[in-house]
Formats: structure tokens, C-alpha cells, sequence
């Protein structure tokens, strides 16, 4: 059997283990689109995870002793959930023009952080 690491003299009487673990992750993006597929094509295209990030650095290795050999992302299920639309108030400012009032802060920060930046 192939190792990733060299074996030493005083590695004699030492057992070796192969150490899987999975692990799940979230990622939640908002995007602006035109609609529902619009959404899903931008998140693909300009959002998500960079998978070429996720490689060996990504673990704690220490030289000869503990090697990563493995590294692999499934794609996951993707759910793409209407938030709301942008709209004008009253005062002339943008906001979400929301569904659920959980959303219309977290979007409506945004939306007036972006402009007093810009």
C-alpha cells in the first residue's frame, strides 16, 4: 500500500489510520435578477464556492505524521427562494418591496449601505 508520507526506523509497531470525515456546508447568497432561473444562472455563474479554494491547504497537515490525500465538494441541492423586488418609496429611496419582514432588513441595509458608499 502506497502512504503519503515515509516510514521511519521508529515507526516500527505503529498502526495507521485513515481518518474520513464529512463535512456539510451552507453557503446563502442573495442575487439580483430578472426571475427565478435568472437567479440560479447568475448564482452559477458570479456566486457559489470558488472549488478551487477547497484543496489540501484547506486541512491541518503536520509533515509525516497526519497528510492529506483527498479533498472532494458535491454539488449540492440548490433552493432558490423569491425574497422580494426592488422598488422606490415614498422618500425616493431604494428598497426591497419584500414577502417576509425577516428579509426586508437584512436586504433594506444593504441596499442603503450601497448608496452611502456610493
Amino acid at each position: 500500500m502506497k502512504l503519503p508520507f515515509k516510514l521511519w526506523s521508529d515507526d516500527k509497531g505503529k498502526r495507521i489510520y485513515k481518518v474520513t470525515q464529512t463535512y456539510q456546508l451552507t453557503v446563502e447568497q442573495y442575487v439580483k435578477a430578472s426571475d427565478k432561473d435568472d437567479a440560479f444562472n447568475i448564482y452559477l455563474d458570479k456566486g457559489g464556492i470558488i472549488n478551487d479554494k477547497i484543496n489540501r491547504h484547506l486541512t491541518n497537515e503536520d509533515f509525516e505524521i497526519c497528510e492529506t490525500t483527498y479533498i472532494d465538494t458535491d454539488t449540492p441541492d440548490t433552493d432558490i427562494k423569491y425574497i422580494g423586488t426592488v422598488v422606490q418609496n415614498d422618500e425616493e429611496e431604494l428598497e426591497c418591496d419584500t414577502l417576509e419582514p425577516e428579509h426586508k432588513n437584512t436586504v433594506v441595509s444593504i441596499i442603503k449601505e450601497i448608496r452611502k458608499r456610493g
